[in-house]
């Protein structure tokens, strides 16, 4: 066999080998995040694990953070608006800017790439599918769009309003993206289909939140006597998915029951597990740690980061 089909049969295999774990167990009942120790305030936005650490984009501080657990944080370089972060299949950053709007590729070495700056609309949170295919949600009106190996950037049908988190399924199979309308009726995870290239179908709501009720044993009775989700998780924000394809939802503002990260059960029908302790105004979601069991939560306004260690891993973004 050539040595080139061989090398791509090994990176397909090490693309597609990441199922849940074998003891991963989906969360249950009532957790409680924790600051983390040594954590500046941060006005900040997306996070991703790369190279041994979890990098943020801190927009009040127009740079990018790293940290390395248990507590060190330092300055990894400076950009302007950063907002959301990713990493693609050959362990590149991607980053996506809000001013100027671009997609930014940045190589282990430093070495940066603008991959689309025109027709971008406004850039906020990235996932990339195995494909390569780079997707981003675009806050208020920008709608989610995809970047293809050819540079052609396409937005996704139906256009959706106030897209913020996204995230993939453990397959692949799945694109799902977090609308913060500020009418709570319609506030959803939406779901598009994506064949094995990445091509995406037309989306369609997941969940409301709205339709989700919150009665899980031990959890704190709402503030406002509400049953449902809507007053815990507010605006939706972040988003983030486990390895089992539990989805985790958090936002910011209109808190009439109390703050929380909340995990939806794959078929996005029930509410598994909550957790409290989070920053009022959550802004991202994102796994990290050497097991990829640590969920952090950053803050829309100056907050510190909070870490939960849980017992199923995330999936890589």
């Amino acid at each position: 066999m050539p040595s080139v089909a061989r090398t791509t049969i090994v990176i397909l295999l090490l693309v597609a080998a990441t199922p849940a774990q074998a003891d991963d167990v989906a969360p249950a009942g009532v957790y409680t995040a924790e600051e983390v120790p040594g954590s500046p305030k941060m006005t900040a936005a997306g996070m991703v694990w790369w190279k041994d650490r979890l990098i943020i984009a801190d927009r009040g501080g127009k740079r990018l953070v790293a940290f390395t657990p248990p507590d060190k944080f330092e300055p990894l370089r400076e950009v302007p608006q950063p907002v959301g972060l990713a990493v693609d299949q050959e362990n590149n950053l991607i980053l996506t800017e809000k001013d100027p709007p671009r997609i930014v590729r940045i190589k282990p070495d430093g070495t940066e790439k603008i991959l689309a700056d025109t027709d971008v609309g406004t850039p906020h949170f990235v996932t990339v599918h195995k494909s390569g295919r780079i997707f981003w949600s675009g806050f208020p009106d920008g709608g989610t769009r995809s970047l293809n190996a050819d540079g052609k950037v396409t937005i996704l049908k139906p256009r959706i309003g106030h897209t913020y988190g996204i995230g993939t399924s453990p397959k692949q199979d799945f694109l799902y993206v977090a609308s913060k309308l500020p009418n709570a009726d319609v506030r959803a995870v939406w779901r598009f289909p994506l064949d094995p290239d990445g091509k995406p179908g037309d989306g369609e709501v997941f969940f409301k939140t709205k339709d989700l009720k919150t009665d899980l044993p031990k959890l704190p009775a709402a503030k406002d006597g509400a049953e449902t989700l809507v007053g815990w998780v507010g605006r939706l924000q972040g988003l983030a998915v486990d390895q089992l394809g539990n989805v985790y939802i958090a936002g910011a503002e209109s808190h009439t029951s109390g703050e929380a990260v909340a995990v939806v059960s794959p078929d996005g029908k029930k509410v598994i597990a909550m957790i409290l302790g989070v920053p009022r105004n959550v802004s991202g979601l994102a796994f990290g740690g050497k097991d990829g069991r640590t969920l952090y939560i950053t803050g829309a306004g100056e907050y510190r980061l909070h870490q939960i260690p849980l017992p199923a891993a995330g999936v890589a973004h």
